[in-house]
Order: structure tokens, then C-alpha cells, then sequence
């Protein structure tokens, strides 16, 4: 009974604060870019419909398009339509709600997961209450259409995988192969985790010594593959006119996709094509919370001498942990060269990554256990409880003060003050915070047209989020007849190179605890 109470409170908790502030967050670079993805495909399928001709011919589509399914972008302009949402402000902040509302329907499958693995619901619930007090993963869970949908659907998937290995009925397989095709329409690299399901099932038919078995278990597979070939032609509407044709043709277009980008990492501009090995590591260590990256290196250790034990109690518990090394390091191998802006391409790994936290956890609860009296037993139980609550205490902090811009967090890795991050690594690169900027200008300057110049196209955007009396209040023009200038650029912050002719004042700053993600200038 306790533990329902404390279960549902945590999740409805959740759930009011979502609710509760995801207006609160602003315009990135592909949210006008993934609408227009998802509105194009979403049209081509009403067409369809119309004509009921297979033949109607495709939208115009960029090689970008194609390494993202359209899987829930046409569910998210289907919403539109249907609701009947067209301007640009309640469109965008549908948008954010729907993103939330299914990052919390991932949290909910994370709790399964956890219980299905640890069978210890503290532990579960434990591990959702890191994955939401995870400042960056929390933040992007109200605008990033891709990449959360993404990381929700692995989860999903990951233990529809676990169920499937365990049960080996149709009904629980059907259930993996959709959620398996959700995730290749939502990325094309969503087939690692057909990989991994392929991988464990045929050692699972190889293990097992019974022919009758064996057979199952194959047909099993089977129908699972059959399954997920159909799921994905039709989750895909790209692949309706000719599945294996255009099938290939998103496979070459994966292998082959290049983004010319420079990326500020550790000091330095580098192509994102060429980052080190190092960068999906240092990224996460950097802007995770310390107390789990702790926890992950106590946990990962201690899996890997449980699963080169030979006594280990279960071969399940040990098949368990080598898909959940699959779901974590399987992908930094395939997504080496196609991350940048921080890690969100992988943020997929992450509940990967705190189900090692939890080990670690666990590995020392039962440390504790195993190695003072009870006296003693209380006192650092008492501890380490202490410490998860300071930790958890320190990130909410943060994620308050900042609020929204919890995307900025980096833990004390990153030097004794915050402002060091300004010189290592991109700051605001998704310019969430034009919405922000725009929004100061408005209040304090009572002139009917405003001339501004924004640095990116962020700061255009973010126009469409503002009501819509405001939005024809901003025009935008060169920055030489411009009254305000708007940059998220914190290595070249000042307009004109200070050229003296062109004098320019900071008229307003967006601040992450004291450092500067924007500046407003006003020209002169």
C-alpha cells in the first residue's frame, strides 16, 4: 500500500509539473525545420488517403530527412490538423506538451524496467528520480522532438525485448516488433536495437539444449522480423511506393551523411566530423550530476565481475546486463561521427547509464550490509542516503534557479566556476534563449516597430512563439539600421568588432547562474 502511495505521488508530482511550466521554454533551430519534416509527410499520407493512388508523387525532401523518420512528426502535425491548431504560437506549445507527455509515459516504461530488472521497486523509482533531476535530458524533454522521442522508445523497447526473451509468445513479440519499427522511423540508427533483439535470440536458440525449443525460439524470431519489415514500410510512408528501393536509399543516405559544422569542445573549434573518441564521454561526464557518474563507474565494475562470475545466481540477470552493455555502448560505435551539440544524438544511452548508477547503489547498500554491525549498518546507510539527497537537493537547485534553461548545466568537472564552461564548450546552441530576449525588449521599449538583428536564425523563429498582437511589433533588418542586436555568440559577443562608429551598449543579458548565454545591445 506504501508503496503504490509513494509511486503514484512521485508520478503525478511529475506529471502536475510538467504541465505546470512547458510554456515556459523556447524556439531551438530544427523546431521550424522538424514541423515543416513532419507537416510535408503528414500531407503526402492525407493525399494519399484522398486519391488512394500508391503512385502520388513524393514530397521534396533533403538528404536530412532522411536519417529522421517521420514517424512522430507526422503524428505531431496530425495532431494539429485534427485539433484544428493553426497559429504558430499554440502550435509550438502542443508541441512542447506532447513531448513532455511522452517523456513521462518513457519515465513510466523506466520504472518497468527497473523493476523488471532489480525486482526492487526503490530501485526503480530511484532511477526515474534521476533520469527527471538530470538537467539537460529534463530540459530537452519539452522541445526536442527527435532525440527524446528517440531515448523513450529505446526504453520502451528495451523491455518489451526483456519481456519478449522471458515469455517467448507471440503477443509479447508483436509488441517488441512495433516498438522496434518505431524507433527506425523515428532514426535510422534505431536498428541497433533489431540488432541487439537478433543477437540475444540467437544465442538464446544456440544455449538451449531442447530441439522443441529451438524451434519456438526461432519461430519466435521469425514472426518478429516478419513483423517489423511490415511495421516499419508502414510507419514510413518513404517507403511505401518501393520498400526496398527506398529502404536502401535511407541506408545510403545514413552511411554517407556529412554535416559541416565547428563545434567548441575542450577550448577548440573543431569539425564535428573529425571530434575525438573522447567527446561523447567527456560531454556526458561534464553535464551529468557527479553523484551519478560516480555511482555508474562503482556499478559498471561491479556488473562486469558479476557477469564474468561463473557462480552467478541467474544466467537471465547475466543476459540482462549484456543487453543493457549492447544499449550502451553499441551505439557510441555507429553514432562516432554523427554527434555534435553537445551528446543529445546519444542521449538514448543515458537510462542505460543510470541502470549501472543503480547497481552501484545497490553494490553499496549491500556493502554496508555485509560489512558493519548494526549500529554501524544504520549510520552509513543513513549516509549514503544523505548523499543521493544532497545531490538530488544541489541539481533541483539549479534546474529552479535556471529554469528554463536547465540545457545549460555542467557539474564542477567543468572548473571552480561555472563561466569556464564559456571558453570550453558550446553554450546555447540550440538559441532557446532569443524567446527570452525578445520577450525584455517587449516589455521595456513601448515603441510600435522595433528594428532588431538576431545572430541566428533561433532568434527568428522565436517570433512565432510570442502572442500574436507582439509579433508584429519586431522587424527584422541589416544590422547597420538596426536597434537592437541579438547574440547567443559568447566567443564574438561584441557587434562591428567595437567599431566605434557603430557604438552598441548591452542593453540585457540572458544569465545561467551568472554566465551569459545572450546578450541584447542596443545600437546606437
Amino acid at each position: 500500500m506504501v508503496k503504490n502511495i509513494i509511486v503514484f505521488l512521485f508520478f503525478f508530482c511529475l506529471l502536475c509539473l510538467g504541465l505546470s511550466i512547458y510554456r515556459d521554454y523556447g524556439v531551438h533551430w530544427d523546431e521550424v525545420f522538424n514541423r515543416n519534416f513532419g507537416n510535408r509527410w503528414a500531407n503526402y499520407v492525407e493525399t494519399l488517403a484522398h486519391t488512394h493512388s500508391i503512385h502520388t508523387p513524393l514530397p521534396n525532401f533533403v538528404q536530412h530527412d532522411l536519417i529522421h523518420g517521420p514517424a512522430f512528426e507526422i503524428f505531431l502535425a496530425s495532431s494539429a490538423k485534427l485539433l484544428r491548431i493553426h497559429d504558430s504560437r499554440d502550435v509550438l506549445f502542443m508541441r512542447h506538451l506532447s513531448i513532455f507527455l511522452l517523456f513521462y509515459i518513457g519515465t513510466v516504461f523506466f520504472y518497468l524496467l527497473g523493476l523488471h530488472y532489480f525486482k526492487n521497486w526503490k530501485l526503480a523509482l530511484l532511477g526515474c528520480a534521476f533520469l527527471v533531476l538530470s538537467p539537460r535530458i529534463f530540459a530537452d524533454a519539452f522541445y526536442n522532438t527527435v532525440d527524446i522521442a528517440f531515448l523513450v522508445f529505446f526504453v520502451i523497447s528495451i523491455y518489451t525485448l526483456l519481456i519478449a526473451l522471458d515469455k517467448k509468445r507471440v503477443l509479447s513479440t508483436l509488441a517488441h516488433a512495433l516498438c522496434s519499427a518505431i524507433l527506425v522511423a523515428i532514426r535510422i540508427i534505431g536498428f541497433l536495437l533489431p540488432l541487439i533483439t537478433i543477437i540475444f535470440f540467437s544465442l538464446e536458440i544456440l544455449h538451449n539444449k531442447h530441439r522443441r525449443d529451438k524451434i519456438i525460439i526461432l519461430k519466435i524470431l521469425t514472426i518478429y522480423l516478419l513483423y517489423l519489415a511490415l511495421f516499419i514500410i508502414t510507419l514510413n510512408p518513404f517507403l511505401w511506393l518501393d520498400p526496398l528501393g527506398n529502404f536502401m536509399t535511407l541506408l545510403i543516405a545514413s552511411k554517407n551523411f556529412s554535416f559541416y559544422r565547428y563545434d567548441l569542445y575542450l577550448g577548440h573549434f573543431i569539425l564535428v566530423t573529425k571530434h575525438p573518441w573522447h567527446y561523447v564521454p567527456v560531454w556526458l561526464s561534464v553535464t551529468t550530476p557527479l553523484l551519478y557518474s560516480t555511482l555508474f563507474i562503482i556499478g559498471f565494475l561491479n556488473a562486469l565481475y558479476l557477469f564474468l562470475q561463473k557462480n552467478t545466481p541467474s544466467q537471465v540477470i547475466k543476459r540482462d546486463t549484456a543487453i543493457i552493455l549492447c544499449w550502451l555502448f553499441l551505439p557510441l560505435f555507429f553514432a562516432h561521427c554523427r554527434v555534435y551539440n553537445g551528446w543529445r544524438h546519444v542521449y538514448f544511452i543515458y537510462p542505460a547509464f543510470l541502470i549501472f548508477s543503480l547497481i552501484g547503489t545497490r553494490f553499496l547498500w549491500q556493502l554496508i550490509n555485509q560489512t558493519f554491525n548494526q549500529k554501524t549498518k544504520t549510520l552509513m546507510h543513513t549516509g549514503l542516503i544523505f548523499l543521493i539527497s544532497l545531490s538530488f537537493f544541489d541539481t533541483a537547485s539549479f534546474m529552479m534557479r535556471n529554469h528554463p534553461y536547465q540545457n545549460i548545466y555542467f557539474n564542477r568537472l567543468i572548473g571552480p566556476n561555472i563561466n569556464e564552461a564559456t571558453k570550453k564548450f558550446s553554450l546555447d546552441y540550440w538559441g532557446l534563449s532569443y524567446r527570452k530576449a525578445l520577450e525584455y525588449i517587449l516589455k521595456n521599449d513601448n515603441a510600435p516597430l522595433i528594428p532588431i538583428f538576431v545572430l541566428n536564425s533561433p532568434g527568428e523563429y522565436s517570433i512565432g512563439i510570442l502572442p500574436p498582437k507582439d509579433r508584429t511589433r519586431f522587424y527584422f533588418t541589416p544590422v547597420k539600421k538596426s536597434k537592437y542586436y541579438l547574440t547567443d555568440d559568447m566567443q564574438h559577443p561584441y557587434p562591428y568588432d567595437n567599431n566605434e562608429e557603430y557604438a552598441a551598449t548591452e542593453y540585457y543579458s540572458v544569465k545561467v547562474d551568472g554566465m551569459k548565454i545572450l546578450i541584447v545591445f542596443k545600437l546606437k
